[in-house]
């Protein structure tokens, strides 16, 4: 039986000499498995479709019984093109959708995968938005810092720090060893982007460009408590490393 859908490509796995393995997040939600014969011949028509965080409409073979579907015919939706021109952007898509792959939501983020690629194209301050991406997904998993006052004592004054082994803000007086002493600057941007949602992107793009620690800070908890390794993170860093040194 043949059947079309729309998705974004989150993972695509090379098999065998021409072969991909490709996963599809679909409008309903829904990750589809799909295997994709002969798309890595240089004469394979379906080839440009099926690259990593490509919309593309898909036309397959549907078998109801079977976990994985076959790809007959694969139609480009939208590239993200201006993403794909710039090193950083095309990092930042990419572990948007391993997150998004790996993190196995049960509610429908199509369309927050979505509307984050649509954002990052024209982006002037893509860290901005990987910084709001990443504050969100820590809210999915439930890994929510607590940043209207300080976590061990509720004192709302003279905050100094962030603690991820007690997950929030530490005031002056209950400092401790292992604290992340931030600045002012930094432990408001920080309270910001835990409290923002994707609608908020514009207010952060016009505040002062972010740094790699912005990110850090807020991949710190996801790394220590989402209990998901992504290999994406380590180009990203390296990237940032490059940045820092130049």
């Amino acid at each position: 039986m043949q059947e079309e859908v729309c998705g974004i490509l989150v993972d695509v796995r090379e098999y065998r000499e021409h072969d991909a393995l490709l996963k599809v997040l679909c409008e309903d939600g829904s990750l589809m498995s799909l295997s994709a014969r002969g798309v890595r011949k240089v004469t394979s028509k379906n080839a440009p479709a099926v690259q990593l965080f490509t919309l593309a409409r898909l036309q397959l073979n549907y078998q109801e019984t079977s976990s994985m579907q076959s790809l007959r015919r694969a139609e480009i939706i939208n590239s993200y093109r201006k993403i794909r021109e710039d090193l950083m952007k095309q990092s930042i898509a990419a572990y948007f959708c391993e997150c998004i792959h790996k993190s196995g939501f049960e509610d429908n983020v199509y369309g927050l995968l979505k509307q984050s690629l649509d954002i990052l194209q024209d982006a002037e301050h893509p860290l901005q938005l990987l910084c709001l991406f990443q504050a969100i997904m820590n809210r999915m998993h439930g890994i929510e810092p607590y940043v209207d006052g300080c976590v061990r004592c509720q004192n709302m004054q003279d905050i100094q720090a962030v603690s991820r082994r007690d997950g929030g803000f530490v005031c002056k007086h209950c400092l401790r060893s292992g604290d992340h002493i931030i600045s002012r600057n930094d432990l408001k941007t920080f309270r910001l982007l835990c409290k923002a949602e994707l609608k908020h992107y514009e207010l952060l793009e016009r505040l002062e460009p972010f740094t790699s620690e912005n990110f850090e800070e807020l991949y710190g908890f996801f790394e220590d408590y989402g209990g998901i390794g992504l290999k994406s993170i380590r180009f990203l860093r390296t990237l940032f490393a490059m940045e820092e040194s130049s």
